[in-house]
């Protein structure tokens, strides 16, 4: 149990320490970043150039963190199972008391809840959300099943896709409600759960990856564009028959880093493959690679700290993190450990 409450905590650290690295360079181009920072390597304060993060502090987290967080409170009120409004209502708590949200909450989760607010159906809320919200945070969703596994004795495989899908898609109903972005979600909850469960083949856990972002494709409203899982192969290609730089700029200039989940998804997908699970390494590369660099970190550090474990952080990081964020990763992870038991 030790071992698994480490990785536990792990990918919830590997999710605020890709959030913040990447948060002073969100939404920047990769030569806007070069010409204002230079190279992110380490936590910086967000840039009075950036719009979105200018006024957060070295270390602080953004959206992506605290989504990820109240999906994990809604899952241990809800016996490890997805309550899709239990969310969206600590969501809209989390927005009425927050002054960052004014900025870095996205834009299909604002429509679909101005729509739930007027009386809409949360089965129409989300037929239009294609962002990365729905995706974003998903992580925990995938723990519990990785969870339930490694309890079990089991590595995550395939044969366990569908009923993790399944709880993806509840999640990603009232606001994210598509084919891309279920597809998208689907895959970092399945790399998070074949991680945190105990595979340790990198190339495996993508393979899975791959393989639930197709069946993701088959669930919600089906929206024309990409196919995730067919941008997941490109990347992997690229990193496969290109050195590393010039194999980042192809996924940012060819898959994209942006705010759709058929871009930035498979981005952070092959960022987690080019680190080699390395969440340091990861952090680096998903903030200075342009486009939406906190979520991108998020998605991708976090796969990778479900795959090693909290000491691949160094303790004054987890420090920093905890005490700006005033989160208790520990508590997060005796939380998430707990709400995975099966009852």
């Amino acid at each position: 149990m030790q071992e698994l409450k480490r990785k536990v905590k792990g990918a919830l650290l590997g999710i605020a320490y890709g959030d913040s690295f990447g948060m002073p360079t969100e939404m920047w181009t990769p030569e806007q970043i070069r010409e204002r920072v230079g190279r992110i390597t380490d936590f910086q304060k967000g840039h009075p150039g950036n719009p979105i993060s200018a006024k957060l502090k070295a270390g602080e987290v953004t959206d992506d963190t605290i989504n990820s967080v109240l999906v994990i409170e809604m899952l241990a009120s809800n016996h490890g199972n997805v309550d899709a409004m239990c969310f969206i209502d600590r969501l809209k708590e989390w927005i009425q008391s927050a002054e960052k949200s004014s900025t870095v909450v996205g834009p299909s989760t604002r429509r679909a809840i101005d729509l739930l607010d007027q009386g809409v159906p949360m089965q129409e809320t989300g037929k239009l959300g294609t962002t990365n919200g729905g995706a974003m945070k998903i992580l925990p969703v995938g723990l519990v099943a990785g969870i339930r596994a490694a309890t079990d004795g089991c590595i995550f495989a395939e044969t366990d896709l569908k009923p993790l899908i399944d709880e993806v898609e509840k999640l990603c109903m009232p606001t994210h409600y598509t084919s891309c972005s279920i597809s998208a979600a689907a895959a970092i909850a399945a790399g998070g759960a074949a991680a945190i469960s105990g595979e340790r083949d990198i190339d495996r856990i993508y393979s899975i990856m791959i393989r639930a972002a197709e069946l993701g494709e088959r669930r919600g409203n089906q929206v024309c564009g990409p196919s995730v899982a067919a941008r997941m192969r490109m990347n992997q290609y690229f990193l496969t028959h290109y050195p590393s730089e010039e194999a980042q700029q192809m996924i940012y200039q060819y898959t994209g880093t942006g705010l759709p989940s058929t871009e930035s998804i498979p981005a952070a997908a092959a960022l987690f493959l080019l680190a080699k699970g390395d969440p340091r390494r990861c952090a680096e590369f998903t903030a200075n690679i342009g486009g939406d660099t906190d979520t991108m970190g998020a998605m991708a550090c976090g796969i990778c700290g479900a795959l090693t474990g909290a000491d691949a952080f160094p303790e004054e990081a987890q420090q920093l993190l905890s005490s700006v964020n005033d989160i208790d990763f520990e508590a997060l992870a005796d939380m998430l450990i707990r709400c995975a038991e099966r009852i």
